[in-house]
Protein backbone atom coordinates (compact mmCIF):
# COMPACT_ATOMS: atom_id res chain seq x y z
CA UNK A 1 0.00 0.00 0.00
CA UNK A 2 1.58 3.24 -1.17
CA UNK A 3 2.23 6.36 0.90
CA UNK A 4 1.71 4.72 4.29
CA UNK A 5 4.02 6.10 6.97
CA UNK A 6 2.03 5.29 10.11
CA UNK A 7 0.11 2.21 11.23
CA UNK A 8 -2.47 2.40 14.01
CA UNK A 9 -3.49 -0.96 15.41
CA UNK A 10 -6.36 -2.16 17.54
CA UNK A 11 -5.34 -4.23 20.58
CA UNK A 12 -7.85 -6.94 21.58
CA UNK A 13 -8.43 -9.55 18.90
CA UNK A 14 -5.68 -8.15 16.69
CA UNK A 15 -2.79 -8.76 19.11
CA UNK A 16 -4.32 -9.93 22.38
CA UNK A 17 -6.29 -13.13 21.91
CA UNK A 18 -9.87 -12.92 23.15
CA UNK A 19 -12.61 -15.39 24.01
CA UNK A 20 -15.71 -13.27 24.57
CA UNK A 21 -17.81 -16.39 25.08
CA UNK A 22 -15.77 -17.12 28.20
CA UNK A 23 -17.03 -13.90 29.75
CA UNK A 24 -20.62 -14.69 28.78
CA UNK A 25 -20.29 -18.15 30.33
CA UNK A 26 -18.75 -16.73 33.49
CA UNK A 27 -21.59 -14.28 33.97
CA UNK A 28 -24.16 -16.99 33.31
CA UNK A 29 -22.53 -19.00 36.09
CA UNK A 30 -23.06 -15.99 38.36
CA UNK A 31 -26.70 -15.65 37.32
CA UNK A 32 -26.63 -13.06 34.54
CA UNK A 33 -28.13 -14.41 31.33
CA UNK A 34 -28.75 -11.29 29.19
CA UNK A 35 -27.15 -7.91 28.56
CA UNK A 36 -29.81 -5.36 29.43
CA UNK A 37 -29.91 -1.92 27.74
CA UNK A 38 -28.74 -0.33 30.99
CA UNK A 39 -25.72 -2.64 31.17
CA UNK A 40 -24.85 -1.98 27.53
CA UNK A 41 -25.01 1.76 28.21
CA UNK A 42 -22.85 1.38 31.32
CA UNK A 43 -20.24 -0.48 29.29
CA UNK A 44 -20.13 2.28 26.69
CA UNK A 45 -19.75 4.91 29.41
CA UNK A 46 -17.05 2.83 31.10
CA UNK A 47 -15.06 2.55 27.88
CA UNK A 48 -15.32 6.33 27.42
CA UNK A 49 -14.08 6.90 30.97
CA UNK A 50 -17.33 8.54 32.01
CA UNK A 51 -17.94 6.22 34.96
CA UNK A 52 -15.53 4.58 37.37
CA UNK A 53 -14.84 0.88 37.65
CA UNK A 54 -16.75 0.89 40.92
CA UNK A 55 -19.87 2.28 39.30
CA UNK A 56 -19.55 -0.18 36.42
CA UNK A 57 -19.29 -3.11 38.81
CA UNK A 58 -22.27 -1.79 40.76
CA UNK A 59 -24.31 -1.62 37.54
CA UNK A 60 -23.56 -5.28 36.86
CA UNK A 61 -24.23 -6.37 40.44
CA UNK A 62 -27.74 -4.90 40.27
CA UNK A 63 -28.52 -7.71 37.80
CA UNK A 64 -26.94 -10.45 39.94
CA UNK A 65 -27.72 -12.30 43.17
CA UNK A 66 -26.82 -10.32 46.28
CA UNK A 67 -24.01 -12.65 47.35
CA UNK A 68 -21.91 -12.07 44.22
CA UNK A 69 -18.70 -10.19 45.10
CA UNK A 70 -16.87 -7.41 43.28
CA UNK A 71 -13.98 -9.78 42.65
CA UNK A 72 -16.25 -12.35 41.04
CA UNK A 73 -17.58 -9.66 38.72
CA UNK A 74 -14.05 -8.56 37.81
CA UNK A 75 -12.96 -12.14 37.17
CA UNK A 76 -15.98 -12.77 34.93
CA UNK A 77 -15.40 -9.52 33.05
CA UNK A 78 -11.78 -10.49 32.45
CA UNK A 79 -12.43 -14.13 31.53
CA UNK A 80 -12.25 -13.20 27.84
CA UNK A 81 -8.65 -12.03 28.05
CA UNK A 82 -6.00 -14.25 26.52
CA UNK A 83 -2.37 -13.66 25.67
CA UNK A 84 -0.13 -12.00 23.07
CA UNK A 85 1.57 -14.60 20.84
CA UNK A 86 5.31 -14.00 20.51
CA UNK A 87 5.22 -13.96 16.71
CA UNK A 88 2.96 -10.90 16.84
CA UNK A 89 5.55 -9.06 18.87
CA UNK A 90 8.12 -10.11 16.27
CA UNK A 91 5.93 -8.64 13.54
CA UNK A 92 5.85 -5.27 15.30
CA UNK A 93 9.64 -5.27 15.60
CA UNK A 94 9.86 -5.63 11.83
CA UNK A 95 7.18 -3.06 11.02
CA UNK A 96 8.59 -0.38 13.31
CA UNK A 97 11.76 -0.26 11.20
CA UNK A 98 9.71 1.39 8.46
CA UNK A 99 6.55 2.77 10.09
CA UNK A 100 5.53 4.81 13.09
CA UNK A 101 3.32 2.51 15.18
CA UNK A 102 0.40 3.44 17.44
CA UNK A 103 -2.10 1.44 19.48
CA UNK A 104 -5.76 2.46 19.76
CA UNK A 105 -8.10 0.36 21.87
CA UNK A 106 -11.66 0.50 23.15
CA UNK A 107 -11.04 -0.69 26.69
CA UNK A 108 -11.39 0.02 30.39
CA UNK A 109 -9.22 0.10 33.48
CA UNK A 110 -10.35 -3.33 34.73
CA UNK A 111 -9.15 -5.00 31.55
CA UNK A 112 -6.00 -2.89 31.35
CA UNK A 113 -5.03 -3.71 34.92
CA UNK A 114 -5.63 -7.44 34.42
CA UNK A 115 -3.69 -7.60 31.15
CA UNK A 116 -0.78 -5.58 32.51
CA UNK A 117 -0.52 -7.82 35.58
CA UNK A 118 -1.03 -11.24 34.00
CA UNK A 119 -0.09 -11.31 30.30
CA UNK A 120 3.53 -12.32 29.59
CA UNK A 121 5.62 -9.84 27.57
CA UNK A 122 3.00 -7.08 27.71
CA UNK A 123 5.62 -4.51 28.68
CA UNK A 124 7.78 -5.40 25.70
CA UNK A 125 4.70 -5.33 23.46
CA UNK A 126 3.58 -1.86 24.56
CA UNK A 127 7.11 -0.47 24.24
CA UNK A 128 7.01 -1.10 20.49
CA UNK A 129 4.39 1.61 19.98
CA UNK A 130 5.21 5.29 19.83
CA UNK A 131 2.05 6.02 21.79
CA UNK A 132 -0.78 3.94 23.25
CA UNK A 133 -4.36 5.22 23.32
CA UNK A 134 -7.04 3.68 25.51
CA UNK A 135 -10.58 4.90 24.93
CA UNK A 136 -11.17 5.32 28.66
CA UNK A 137 -8.52 8.07 28.72
CA UNK A 138 -9.93 10.01 25.75
CA UNK A 139 -13.65 10.42 26.44
CA UNK A 140 -14.45 8.74 23.12
CA UNK A 141 -14.51 5.26 21.66
CA UNK A 142 -14.16 3.81 18.18
CA UNK A 143 -15.81 4.29 15.71
CA UNK A 144 -16.39 7.90 16.84
CA UNK A 145 -14.38 10.20 14.59
CA UNK A 146 -13.14 12.26 17.52
CA UNK A 147 -10.89 9.49 18.80
CA UNK A 148 -9.19 9.15 15.40
CA UNK A 149 -8.85 12.93 15.12
CA UNK A 150 -7.19 12.97 18.54
CA UNK A 151 -4.51 10.51 17.44
CA UNK A 152 -3.88 12.48 14.25
CA UNK A 153 -3.71 15.83 16.04
CA UNK A 154 -1.51 14.82 18.95
CA UNK A 155 1.08 13.15 16.72
CA UNK A 156 1.01 15.54 13.75
CA UNK A 157 -0.10 12.78 11.41
CA UNK A 158 -1.62 13.20 7.96
CA UNK A 159 -4.71 11.03 7.63
CA UNK A 160 -3.89 9.81 4.14
CA UNK A 161 -0.49 8.58 5.38
CA UNK A 162 -2.11 6.43 8.09
CA UNK A 163 -3.34 2.85 8.00
CA UNK A 164 -5.75 1.68 10.69
CA UNK A 165 -6.20 -2.04 11.42
CA UNK A 166 -9.12 -3.38 13.49
CA UNK A 167 -11.00 -6.67 13.74
CA UNK A 168 -14.35 -4.85 14.15
CA UNK A 169 -15.66 -3.71 10.77
CA UNK A 170 -17.47 -0.59 11.97
CA UNK A 171 -14.38 0.55 13.86
CA UNK A 172 -12.18 0.09 10.80
CA UNK A 173 -14.66 2.03 8.67
CA UNK A 174 -14.71 4.79 11.29
CA UNK A 175 -11.09 5.55 10.48
CA UNK A 176 -12.07 6.01 6.86
CA UNK A 177 -14.43 8.82 7.85
CA UNK A 178 -11.43 10.99 8.82
CA UNK A 179 -9.48 10.04 5.68
CA UNK A 180 -7.33 7.19 6.91
CA UNK A 181 -6.76 4.06 4.91
CA UNK A 182 -8.03 1.09 6.83
CA UNK A 183 -8.14 -2.68 6.96
CA UNK A 184 -10.90 -4.71 8.56
CA UNK A 185 -9.09 -7.80 9.81
CA UNK A 186 -11.66 -10.59 9.54
CA UNK A 187 -10.47 -12.99 12.23
CA UNK A 188 -12.45 -15.85 10.73
CA UNK A 189 -10.04 -15.73 7.80
CA UNK A 190 -6.88 -13.93 8.89
CA UNK A 191 -4.64 -12.89 11.77
CA UNK A 192 -2.47 -9.81 12.17
CA UNK A 193 0.41 -11.86 10.79
CA UNK A 194 -1.30 -11.64 7.38
CA UNK A 195 -1.34 -7.83 7.32
CA UNK A 196 1.95 -7.32 5.42
CA UNK A 197 0.85 -9.79 2.74
CA UNK A 198 -2.69 -8.43 2.49
CA UNK A 199 -1.49 -4.87 2.02
CA UNK A 200 1.87 -5.45 0.34
CA UNK A 201 3.69 -3.56 3.11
Amino acid sequence: MANIKNIIFDYGGVFLTLDEDATYRSFQNLGLFAVTPSLAAANMDFQRGRISSGKFISAIKKELPEDVTDQQVKDAWCAMLGTIPRERIGLLKILRRKYRLFLLSNTDDIHIERVNSTVPDVGEFLSLFEKVYYSQDTGYRKPEKEIFELVLRENNLKADECLFVDDVKENAEGAGVVGMKYLWLDLSRHTVMDVPRLLDL
